[in-house]
């Protein structure tokens, strides 16, 4: 009697084995190890929460008095824009005004860097000087210099917003100066006329994009640029006659 054949090996699939998967990936989320559940996101901070919250309403404020303007820029306006019930406004802050102080020392900050950033260019000198007074126009024409319009139109008649925001047009008018000193051509300006230049300079411009927004005449643009340039150059030509 033959004795049964061997069984067969069967044969062994090459190449890399499926793993099997590990007993944790087949657990639900909440049974699943500590050090295996996926984390959970970070909780933001009462002050984080606040930050968030103020930041939303500034820019809601913003945003409306540019739109609407200052008068009609009431708390419902802004709560709307800003999705933050009245209160949540009052929360922050007390009243409207204080609000708006916020604003515009946000506003005057704002300006500021976009000053800097359109003049930095021309601290090296050597420039075109219509070039260097263009820079200084596109920083007028801003959308947020409106903004800043608005407030100031609205402290000419309101004594308390007007006092709460003398330092903080103070400080703006300041650091303006200063930043505009660093172009060489306006730095060469006499003495003792140079502020009132530099800020004859600015003011043409800023009411310039205020009746702009009402009536525009882009036909003069080039005209008044070059009347200003000649009033900066004859100022130093006859500083170096005198001197």
């Amino acid at each position: 009697m033959s004795e049964p054949a061997a069984p067969t090996p069967s044969p062994q699939p090459s190449g890399p084995q499926p793993q099997a998967p590990h007993p944790a990936a087949q657990l639900p989320a909440a049974q699943l190890p500590a050090a295996t559940q996926p984390a959970a996101p970070r909780r933001r901070t009462q002050r984080e929460r606040r930050e968030a919250t103020v930041g939303k309403l500034v820019e809601a404020t913003i945003e409306a008095i540019s739109e609407v303007g200052y008068a009609r820029a009431s708390v419902q306006e802004i709560c709307r824009r800003a999705g933050v019930s009245h209160g949540g406004l009052f929360r922050h802050f007390e009243t409207r005004l204080d609000l708006v102080v916020r604003v515009s020392a946000e506003v005057g900050r704002r300006q500021l860097a976009d000053f800097l950033a359109r003049t930095a260019p021309f601290f090296a000198g050597g420039d075109d000087f219509l070039d260097v007074l263009r820079a200084i126009r596109e920083a007028s024409r801003s959308p947020l210099n409106i903004v800043w319009f608005e407030l100031l139109l609205a402290a000419r008649t309101d004594a308390e917003l007007r006092a709460r925001l003398a330092p903080t047009i103070e400080s703006y008018s300041k650091d303006i100066y200063l930043t505009a000193l660093r172009i060489p051509a306006i730095a060469a300006q006499p003495d003792e006329t140079r502020q009132a230049a530099v800020f004859a300079g600015l003011h043409m411009f800023d009411v310039e994009t205020l009746v702009n927004a009402v009536y525009p005449r882009p036909d003069l643009d080039e005209g008044r640029l070059r009347l200003v340039a000649h009033f900066y150059e004859t100022s130093v030509q006859v500083e170096g006659l005198e001197g």
